[in-house]
């Protein structure tokens, strides 16, 4: 039975993998986004993973086939510890490609590690998604308030922002750019930022169709 139930899971989270990566909407779905990481990603490379709604996705969704290649803190759930994390990665693993994943709230607690990054030539990839609300706080109060407020706030032009550290900068403007993109910047030297916008109208329907799974257990 407990293997029965593991590929089961294996097939349910392929599939949903599967039909991610088909998808050409934009602003992306989480799905296509954590798709194109594990195309980018060699099974060596690390991918470190911040709190927020990115963090249910990830987790859920991004296979792993060897120890410590994807990172998250589960237990205390430190918002922004994602691009620190990448940096000590990057320190204590020079020979693999290294990318923090954060959202945009996140990123912008932190992003001042960028200076750092570049000043003492660490090699990394941050991909930020943008949706520009905390949006794990929001469907929480959708969820038990039916509405929420007061979780919106605005972003600065994270490639000009890139640019001022010295950083390399990327806004992926439609869902096939993401892929190549990371694919170039985790090939190169230096810093890179990319920012992506990402369609978090997903969260409520995956609490519907982990809902109905539930049920039918």
């Amino acid at each position: 039975m407990p293997r029965r139930f593991s590929n089961g899971r294996h097939a349910l989270r392929d599939a949903e993998l599967g039909a991610g990566e088909a998808d050409p909407a934009f602003p992306l779905k989480p799905q296509h986004i954590v798709a194109d990481i594990r195309k980018a990603m060699g099974d060596d490379d690390i991918v470190l993973v911040d709190t927020g709604a990115l963090k249910m996705w990830l987790a859920r969704l991004y296979p792993t086939s060897r120890p410590l290649t994807c990172l998250i803190s589960n237990d205390l759930s430190t918002m922004a510890f994602a691009l620190p994390g990448a940096l000590g990665a990057r320190l204590a693993c020079p020979d693999r490609h290294v990318l923090a994943v954060t959202g945009d709230a996140g990123f912008l607690m932190n992003s001042q590690e960028i200076e750092t990054a570049v000043r003492e030539q660490i090699p990394l990839v941050v991909l930020v998604w943008l949706d520009e609300a905390y949006s794990l706080i929001e469907r929480k109060m959708d969820l038990e308030l039916g509405h929420h407020l007061q979780a919106d706030f605005g972003n600065p032009d994270f490639v000009t922002y890139a640019h001022s550290f010295g950083a390399k900068g990327y806004r992926i403007a439609q869902a096939d750019e993401l892929l190549p993109t990371l694919r170039r910047t985790l090939a190169e030297d230096g810093v890179s930022i990319i920012a992506c916008p990402v369609d978090y109208a997903e969260n409520m329907r995956l609490t519907d169709r982990l809902g109905q799974l539930t049920m039918a257990l």
